[in-house]
């Protein structure tokens, strides 16, 4: 992975954190962990499933956490974009699920497939966004001013 794509990846893996800390929100991984990229403190705010992420919508943990939370918007993100990222992702929306790209968080193994694949996920009804931008969205939504200034403190 090139230096700036993984120092980039690197600062949003570094919100994931704060994301646990001010929404509640749980990070799910599927596959093993990356330990190289990882912190303990970024590790510790995930959860690791034992799954390949192409598998993930057949995974047994997944059916059972999807009917109890009722869960409707999925956001995806991680390596390889234009593989198992691209999968996940086409699955999903296929199964009904309002998928988001997190494009913060999808490294491409080539560069030069990465707006291809967007641009394929775009056909399919799935939106690209980003870890800052869906923090600050969260933010507005929740209608607290304390938290929207710790969130733009957060990203600034």
């Amino acid at each position: 992975m090139p230096d700036p794509v993984a120092r980039s990846w690197r600062e949003s893996l570094g919100l994931i954190p704060a994301i646990r800390e001010i929404f509640g929100v749980v990070t799910h991984v599927a596959g093993d962990r990356p330990s190289p990229l990882l912190t303990d403190r970024i590790a510790d705010a995930m959860t690791f499933l034992a799954v390949e992420p192409v598998m993930l919508w057949r995974h047994d943990w997944w059916a059972a956490e999807a009917e109890a939370s009722a869960i409707e918007l999925v956001f995806l993100g991680g390596a390889w974009l234009e593989e198992d990222v691209l999968i996940a992702a086409l699955a999903g929306a296929g199964q009904g699920y309002d998928v988001r790209l997190m494009a913060d968080l999808a490294v491409a193994r080539r560069q030069e497939d990465r707006q291809l694949v967007i641009n394929r996920l775009a056909l399919h009804g799935i939106e690209t966004t980003t870890l800052r931008q869906t923090m600050l969205e969260w933010a507005s939504c929740i209608d607290d001013l304390a938290t929207i200034r710790r969130v733009q403190q957060l990203l600034s």
